[in-house]
């Protein structure tokens, strides 16, 4: 039987920022719940066609840091917002949660789950991805972990390395290029130099392609 509660209405009458629309009702004696997802593509999906960016985790994480301020401003139970991959939902650069009332599991043992699916899916070419998926997963191995310290530290931009970068040249200065003539003799020639800059390149994620989503469903019996 589906008892709807202050959970539901509170979800039904305020735009909560990251958590998907729901809507709740009974099927077969027990209840089910309704999300729209549509034009949305769940993390598992996204990242089976590629791996994890540092960017992707810094915009996660900072979502995460929303959502559950705005949990705590609705009266909501953060332990109802699902952390599996499957359950989390991606579009235009920006995450999206389920909240699932009647969840029963522990939001931090789920949070350190993630962390292990994190690790799994990084893309160990960027270091700023893996720095902070490993320190995410070593951090949520301690009992009582301090999630929001935790989110502080991985956001906090990290310090950037010095560089060893080559003294400038002079205008005046010049360098002296040998050259074989015809002849077989070396001929010098001068020319001016000076060192050119050096440019990042910032590999961004391609938005995904998906298909049609018309919704998802998730019963009591499916998470238990």
């Amino acid at each position: 039987m589906y008892r709807e509660d202050y959970q539901i209405r509170m979800l039904q009458i305020n735009e909560i920022e990251g958590i998907l629309p729901v809507r709740g009702r009974g099927l077969d004696g027990s209840s089910c719940y309704d999300y729209d997802v549509s034009g949305k593509v769940s993390v598992k999906a996204m990242y089976e066609r590629g791996k994890i960016k540092s960017a992707d985790i810094r915009s996660f994480l900072t979502r995460l840091q929303k959502v559950m301020q705005e949990t705590e401003k609705y009266l909501l139970n953060v332990h109802c917002l699902l952390l599996s991959p499957e359950y989390l939902f991606y579009e235009d650069e920006q995450f999206y949660f389920c909240y699932f009332p009647p969840s029963d599991k522990d939001f931090w043992k789920e949070f350190h789950v993630l962390t292990e699916y994190f690790v799994k899916q990084a893309d160990y070419e960027d270091k700023e991805c893996v720095r902070m998926t490993m320190l995410l997963h070593k951090e949520t191995m301690k009992e009582n972990y301090d999630l929001g310290k935790l989110i502080d530290e991985c956001l906090q931009k990290k310090e950037e390395e010095e560089e060893i970068k080559p003294d400038p040249v002079p205008e005046d200065t010049r360098f002296t290029i040998q050259k074989k003539t015809g002849s077989g003799e070396s001929v010098g020639e001068e020319t001016n130099h000076r060192w050119p800059q050096v440019s990042k390149l910032l590999n961004r994620n391609k938005k995904p392609k998906w298909g049609d989503w018309d919704g998802l469903h998730i019963e009591e019996e499916d998470l238990k």
